[in-house]
């Protein structure tokens, strides 16, 4: 979760009746976003080098998606989607499955409000499939530590990131965590490429102990923020895929994070030339501009399911959100934006190198507009990933901070848009730095 500064400036309305993230700080009101800017009401500017939530794709401000989003509103602002469908949906569902790779020529997309409604939406797609198919024993989902896939029940339920779980751990259903690619900070506390990949074998092992009771496997094909957006080996997820094929389960791949281009390709998993049977897209996908997310199904799951899938939203297929999807899948497309973030990596990378030499830093990694920084414990010539992020802001930089895995110190995720500037790359490392003074 975002965390900005307790210097920031005070709030003008103590009154508010506003439930903010955090009850206890004041907030900045900001007035106006373009590019990778925002600005506040005071004329301070940020330079947002997270894209918020780690969500903003094709920069802020972009007048089309606006226009794309007030001509839907004119015309079909809501119809629910088990009654109606839009040229909006059909549009931005074709645009999204040519994105991605021949594998899902005929697959399906199902739009719904979030990310973390995504993630439900593929665990439920899970079970339905284990019925359908035959196999009404099989409902857990194999998944990783650390990890984080939304804060609905469903979602933390599959998240591996114990902060967030421990206040509803009797809400949630038991799910197998296994030990995540994490080299860095390796969870068995071994070392690539000696380990020849062990945690892969921790996923095989998993679903052998479920005794049949496994569905599906869930992982980040890069990272997300939880882990600070590291890129594990190509032959983890080319191993997993192995697995759940060899036990005929299924493989969602949770692109909520990395998808639509983040980090230079437009699925994180193809790197390892891994086509999951559900992929869940999010943040990037609409760029901020409205909730949404989105799943894509394999057509041979779709078979499966079609006759009794139970399941949907309020929101799910809506018209704007459609329209917003649509309009920012062009402009990925149009612009180049896949591209440019992979040809962007070199430029990102030569930015943090001085954080190298910085003893609070304890390593930092980069995959194309995707970077985290891994900070020293408190305690050990360093400070928090909160400490940081209010220094950064009071020199104008935007960053993520996450508390990293209990007794595995604080992470810094950066994920600027894919439009940004190349003086603006270099700028965030300069601010970066200067945030360490």
């Amino acid at each position: 979760m975002t965390a900005s500064p307790e210097e920031a400036p005070t709030f003008r309305y103590p009154d508010s009746s506003v439930f903010y993230r955090d009850l206890e700080r004041t907030y900045q009101i900001a007035k106006r976003a373009a590019g990778a800017w925002i600005e506040a009401d005071d004329g301070r500017r940020w330079l947002d080098a997270c894209g918020g939530a780690l969500t903003i794709s094709v920069g802020h401000g972009r007048p089309e998606v606006v226009r794309a989003a007030a001509g839907q509103l004119e015309n079909v602002a809501y119809v629910h989607g088990a009654q109606f469908t839009t040229a909006a949906m059909e549009e931005a569902a074709t645009l999204l499955v040519g994105s991605l790779s021949p594998a899902y020529r005929d697959a399906k997309v199902y739009l719904t409000p979030g990310g973390a409604e995504a993630v439900e939406t593929a665990i439920k797609l899970a079970r339905a499939h284990a019925l359908a198919t035959g196999h009404p024993e099989r409902h857990r989902i194999v998944s990783q530590w650390p990890g984080y896939h939304g804060n609905t029940l469903g979602a933390l339920a599959v998240s591996g990131r114990d902060s967030l779980r421990a206040p509803y751990l009797p809400l949630l259903a038991e799910m197998p965590l296994v030990a995540a690619p994490w080299c860095p900070r390796c969870p068995l506390g071994l070392r690539y490429p000696e380990c020849e990949v062990a945690c892969a074998s921790e996923v095989d092992r998993a679903v052998e102990r479920a005794d049949g009771t496994a569905a599906a496997v869930l992982v980040e094909p890069v990272l997300g923020a939880s882990a600070g957006g590291f890129a594990p080996p190509d032959d983890y997820l080319r191993s997993v895929r192995r697995a759940t094929a060899e036990a005929g389960v299924l493989l969602i791949a949770d692109e909520v994070l990395t998808g639509c281009g983040r980090t230079g390709r437009f699925l994180a998993s193809e790197y390892a030339g891994v086509d999951a049977d559900i992929v869940v897209l999010g943040k990037g996908l609409t760029s901020g501009f409205l909730p949404g997310g989105a799943v894509v199904v394999r057509p041979e799951v779709v078979d499966a399911v079609a006759p009794d899938f139970r399941h949907g939203f309020t929101f799910s297929h809506h018209p704007v959100v459609a329209a917003v999807v649509r309009e920012v899948l062009r402009v990925i497309r149009d612009e180049r934006l896949v591209a440019r973030a992979a040809s962007l990596e070199a430029e990102f990378r030569t930015a943090l190198e001085p954080l190298g030499g910085n003893p609070a830093v304890e390593g930092w990694w980069v995959r194309g507009l995707l970077a985290g920084i891994a900070l020293h414990p408190e305690g050990a010539g360093g400070r928090s990933a909160r400490q940081f992020a209010a220094s950064a802001w009071e020199r104008g930089l935007l960053v993520y901070p996450v508390g990293g895995p209990e007794g595995q110190g604080d992470l810094v995720v950066l994920a600027p848009p894919l439009t940004i500037h190349r003086d603006d790359l270099a700028e965030i490392g300069r601010r970066l730095l200067s945030a360490f003074a």
